[in-house]
């Protein structure tokens, strides 16, 4: 059988099978409601860039471009070859290894609420990435925009699209970033987090645990003393 579908029948005929069907357990209406759900937030994190781009396009239109303030001839070949090159290699090796521990996070808690793990959900609910970290990528990208934003143009709409489109994509990682960080608030949370994880305190629920861990070790230390002694 050659016509896309699998069922029982063919499997046992040992038919040759190319396609299979995505098995799909939500009804019609609700995986609408999700696509639906998506796509707003989808849109919402699309936006959010753009107030940031919009500034950095006034500064660099009302501060640099209309002034005439812009690298010589000579160094723009260096900064083309070298500045943006290394910084952009820089940004974009930071950017992978950030991306892929949150993320990483971020489905280890999603599996936590999936498996009841309260223990694995509160160990990293206020785990977040750590401001260094956050002030190396906004350093790493500017000076990379700076570079973008101190090339001659030869008009300002060549400038406007090189600008704004650099500065968006630092932007959006950079929310990106922040929003996967914290999956209990915020535009992108994981649903279905169980209501009375939340009202946990972390710091105070590790702090018994210590405690409790503890105390169970200076028990058993005991205990195998005793045992030694006798």
């Amino acid at each position: 059988m050659i016509n896309g579908k699998i069922d029982e029948k063919s499997q046992e005929n040992g038919s040759i099978v190319i396609f299979k069907e995505h098995y799909r357990h939500l009804g019609l209406k609700h995986r609408f409601t999700k696509a639906v759900e998506l796509a707003i937030k989808c849109a919402i994190m699309l936006v959010m860039p753009i107030p940031f781009v919009v500034g950095i396009l006034f500064f660099w239109y009302y501060a640099l471009y209309q002034r005439g303030i812009y690298f010589n001839q000579g160094l723009e070949g260096i900064i083309a070859a070298a500045w943006i090159p290394t910084f952009g290699i820089l940004y974009s090796l930071l950017t992978a290894v950030v991306l892929s521990t949150v993320w990483s996070e971020y489905k280890t808690m999603r599996t936590a609420v999936k498996k009841y793990d309260v223990e694995t959900f509160i160990d990293l609910r206020d785990e977040e990435m750590s401001p260094l970290v956050h002030v190396m990528m906004i350093v790493l990208s500017l000076a990379v925009l700076a570079a973008f934003m101190g090339i001659k143009y030869p008009d300002v709409w060549s400038g406007t699209l090189l600008i704004s489109s650099t500065a968006y994509l630092f932007v959006l990682i950079f929310l990106v970033i922040i929003e996967i960080d914290d999956p209990c608030s915020g535009l992108w949370f994981i649903k279905n987090i169980h209501k009375e994880w939340l009202e946990i305190n972390p710091k105070e629920w590790r702090k018994q645990r210590s405690e409790d861990a503890r105390a169970a070790f200076h028990q058993k230390k005991n205990n195998n003393h005793n045992g030694a002694s006798l």
